[in-house]
């Protein structure tokens, strides 16, 4: 019996939906620029409407941060109590998808919570560890836990051998996975970890926190909200930067920043894969730009990744020139059918 999902990837300030029919997509759409919790009630409300011609059966939610929580779960009072606990890792996320779980409640729907972490749950300990002392990472679950997973987890599941993904948009991260079990993530602890974001710092030397600290700044919101390409051009649209980095030396830094710190990361992955077969680019920025993954290709030429320039400007799936060594793909991420499929191995 065909089992109907509504899926729901809330965001800071808004509500993507998806409607499902087992994995058949029915109807999606987004709630935009939400701010108060009656602005998403009330988008809640449309969003049932507008599926109000079909039977919903089930509710599922993709929630940023699970903790150590490592399947999809039937929301419970214990789970929303998880969600709540690593929401101080998630800051910008699971209060919100929180928020959304409990408004929910009243349509009286069986709910389901997708987490972005369970695909870097089985990490190795050496990519996973941080080194500071064992008993302070026991005692509060301090670890690697990797975001975008749904994303890196749908972009690679058909590839075979030696695989890195990059999720490239507002929030940007890069895995590193073989034959679909992924071995390191630069994101860690917190989506904070890893390369230089639209507003978001990604990993700096703890000194200039320490330092920050002592001059009395407000360093969670300088490294969430005010570094990555804003802090360097002023601008967190990547759309900005490219119309603006041929006449203005910031948005030009900006720019040669994110290609170089994409570009380290992908060559220490390559390291710990001991060799790349397949290279995929992913997310609104990875998926349309084709100047960036033209200038990180060409800092790879050195294994011999070579692409199709036509492929390549066209956004084609499979980008790679048939003298590459390396398989090169621009594959669109689909988070909330990932979502659904998660749900549905649940229910069986």
């Amino acid at each position: 019996m065909l089992k109907s999902i509504l899926v729901f990837n809330v965001g800071s300030s808004s509500i993507k939906y998806s409607l499902f029919e087992d994995s058949n997509l029915l109807k999606s759409g987004n709630k935009e620029r939400l701010k108060s919790k009656e602005d998403y009630n009330k988008a809640l409300q449309e969003i049932f409407l507008e599926c109000s011609d079909k039977k919903i059966d089930f509710l599922a939610h993709r929630v940023v941060h699970g903790g150590e929580l490592k399947k999809t779960s039937l929301i419970t009072p214990k789970v929303k109590k998880k969600i709540k606990q690593f929401s101080e890792f998630a800051p910008l996320h699971n209060p919100k998808q929180l928020m959304v779980i409990e408004l929910c409640e009243k349509f009286k729907k069986p709910q389901y919570a997708v987490f972005d972490t369970m695909f870097f749950a089985e990490l190795p300990e050496v990519s996973k560890t941080y080194a500071i002392p064992k008993k302070i990472t026991e005692k509060y679950d301090i670890r690697k836990y990797g975001f975008h997973g749904l994303s890196h987890e749908y972009v690679s599941q058909n590839l075979k051998g030696k695989t890195i993904t990059c999720h490239l948009g507002s929030g940007s991260s890069i895995s590193a996975i073989k034959n679909n079990k992924p071995l390191d993530t630069s994101m860690g602890l917190t989506p904070l970890e890893g390369i230089m974001m639209g507003t978001r710092s990604g990993s700096i030397d703890p000194g200039v926190i320490f330092f920050l600290q002592k001059k009395k700044y407000d360093v969670e919101d300088i490294i969430t909200n005010q570094s990555g390409l804003k802090g360097i051009s002023g601008y967190n649209d990547f759309r900005n930067i490219l119309k603006n980095m041929d006449t203005n030396k910031e948005s030009k830094l900006a720019y040669d920043l994110f290609i170089y710190k994409i570009t380290k990361v992908i060559g220490s992955y390559i390291t710990v894969l001991n060799g790349l077969d397949n290279l995929v680019f992913t997310a609104a920025i990875g998926e349309n730009v084709p100047r960036l993954r033209r200038d990180i290709c060409n800092n790879l030429k050195f294994i011999g990744v070579k692409l199709n320039k036509k492929k390549n400007n066209n956004n084609e799936r499979k980008i790679s020139s048939i003298f590459s060594k390396v398989n090169v793909y621009v594959i669109k991420t689909d988070e909330e059918k990932m979502a659904v499929e998660e749900v549905l191995k649940v229910l069986k």
